[in-house]
């Protein structure tokens, strides 16, 4: 009996000294400026990008991304990048659709090389870079926790951006779906968050900015409202790995209340509000040419008319009747 213990024994401790003489496994790691971080940001990333775009960039062309749009924001005279997979040109067309691009009077190539020539002084663009930041961070942040779940994030930065901006009745400019405003944000964020009104690609804007800041994938939409016969612009974002349109421009404040009417919606929902898509998946990469929202689970919140957070993952709720809910964002109900 003791010989086939001490065998054993021998055996246990062969096998322990092989396995802390083999290598260990090298784990997996996500970039870190795209990891889902629910928990409350520290500071504002200037190089986010919608997720088509960051499927396309390779780690090289990132950098070379960043590299550009920090120069940018430095205001160096210049920069020399050299991307992997795309031109310097694709990266230069990235860099429009950043809240900061209109820092700029001209952006020229040469070869591998940008110029820049700047539209502000430099005291009046770190004055504009600093109010930016300092608001988009704070809706980013919008009463988050660190227990936050995804939706949570979500419905909060939905709700910091419905409650706080309305709508330039005022302004008839830019609304035929040609503008490049439907395509590229100018300075509609920084006069979104300035004046707490704009138009609906300005509410488009700036949830995706404090979205994609927060680690949550989303699109802007534009497309044609047959209704007004104008052009709109909206989001689509990801939640559980699926696809769902919002709408912050028409759940915007009204009677000093924030709607839900159109978070969450499907595809022919937006559909039967006589919107039409401009070609969403010729614009985006091949990747992404089948998103679809075909998931109607939020059509229980499509009376509500008013919303808040609470606590713990719950929001309080009023429908078009005037009836009070709770709703959880842990069990997707409502609850007492």
């Amino acid at each position: 009996m003791k010989r086939k213990l001490s065998a054993l024994l021998i055996a246990l401790c062969l096998l322990l000294s092989a396995c802390s003489a083999a290598p260990a496994k090298e784990e997996a790691t996500t970039p870190t400026e795209y990891q889902r971080a629910y928990t409350p940001i520290t500071r504002i990333d200037h190089c986010v990008l919608e997720p088509d775009d960051r499927e396309r960039l390779s780690e090289k062309d990132m950098l070379a991304f960043r590299s550009l749009t920090e120069s940018m924001l430095a205001r160096r005279d210049e920069i020399t990048v050299t991307p992997e997979t795309v031109s310097v040109s694709d990266l230069l067309d990235l860099l429009r659709e950043s809240p900061y691009y209109y820092f700029l009077r001209e952006a020229k190539i040469d070869g591998n090389t940008v110029r820049f020539t700047y539209a502000y002084s430099p005291e009046k663009q770190q004055q504009m870079l600093s109010f930016i930041d300092e608001q988009m961070l704070r809706i980013a942040n919008h009463e988050a926790s660190e227990s936050d779940n995804t939706l949570d994030v979500i419905l909060k930065i939905y709700l910091a951006v419905t409650h706080e901006m309305t709508y330039d009745n005022k302004r008839t400019d830019n609304k035929e779906l040609g503008s490049p405003l439907f395509v590229y944000p100018a300075d509609e964020i920084y006069k979104a968050l300035r004046d707490k009104k704009s138009l609906c690609y300005g509410f488009a804007y700036v949830l995706r900015f404090a979205l994609l800041q927060r680690g949550i994938d989303c699109f802007c939409v534009y497309g044609l409202c047959n209704a007004h016969n104008d052009g709109h612009e909206w989001i689509i974002f990801r939640y559980d790995d699926t696809w769902f349109h919002c709408d912050p421009a028409w759940d915007r404040v009204s009677e000093d209340y924030a709607k839900l009417i159109h978070f969450g919606k499907t595809d022919s929902e937006r559909k039967a509000d006589t919107l039409d898509m401009e070609d969403f998946a010729s614009y985006h990469e091949t990747t992404y040419s089948d998103v679809k929202c075909t998931d109607d689970r939020f059509s229980i919140l499509r009376g509500i008319v008013r919303f808040t957070y609470v606590n713990d993952h719950r929001f309080y709720m009023i429908d078009r009747d005037g009836k009070e809910y709770f709703f959880d964002t842990e069990s997707f109900s409502f609850v007492d």
